[in-house]
């Protein structure tokens, strides 16, 4: 199985097992922690809290950012509405070693007054120690982000999908029992067979 498809069963897998929707697979796939983060970065961005962004960076991102940072806010829609995780990945190696290696990156949309901001940004956590963001990114949109109405889509979709596998599994289930009870049949309408 190539890796596309073991990512797409994962992400099936994930459906199935963590909630009926996108957004509730994407709370089966993030911790708490993560989207807390998540959602801290925004906010810090949105409103230029550069004690926390400095604390949360890492110092090469930070000398890079230092200077830009500040025109972040500018980029978010105000009011703002929702801040909502639309994708989501990880990568780890060496798990459990003291060389292990963690990265993640996030993507949210913030919605208000009919504008968007898309942020995007990624942390890279080593041998244990507490994640730093290495890459930062926001983007201003006019019309509704492609990844905020894909999210949309596939929460409407969803439930068509279970309703599918259900039908699917009642058909399997309802063609084995037929075959069940078919043999039985013949097994019952032959006659007896006496030995010598």
């Amino acid at each position: 199985m190539d890796r596309r498809a073991r990512h797409f069963f994962l992400i099936i897998l994930v459906l199935i097992l963590g909630a009926c929707s996108m957004r509730g697979a994407m709370n089966a796939m993030t911790s708490a922690e993560d989207r807390a983060l998540a959602q801290a970065m925004v906010e810090n961005l949105r409103t230029n809290n550069q004690p926390w962004l400095q604390q949360h960076f890492s110092a090469e991102l930070w000398a890079e950012s230092a200077k830009t940072v500040g025109q972040a806010p500018a980029f978010y829609p105000s009011p703002v509405e929702s801040t909502e995780l639309v994708a989501y990945s990880v990568n780890s190696s060496n798990v459990g070693s003291a060389n292990s290696n963690r990265s993640q990156e996030f993507t949210l949309v913030t919605s208000g007054g009919g504008r968007w901001a898309v942020t995007r940004f990624k942390t890279e956590s080593r041998g244990g120690a507490a994640a730093q963001v290495v890459q930062w990114q926001v983007t201003p949109r006019d019309v509704e982000p492609a990844e905020l109405a894909i999210l949309r889509t596939m929460d409407r979709a969803v439930p068509w999908i279970w309703g599918g596998l259900l039908a699917f599994l009642a058909l399997v289930v309802g063609i084995v029992v037929l075959i069940v009870r078919s043999n039985r049949r013949r097994r019952a309408a032959l006659p007896p067979v006496n030995p010598q």
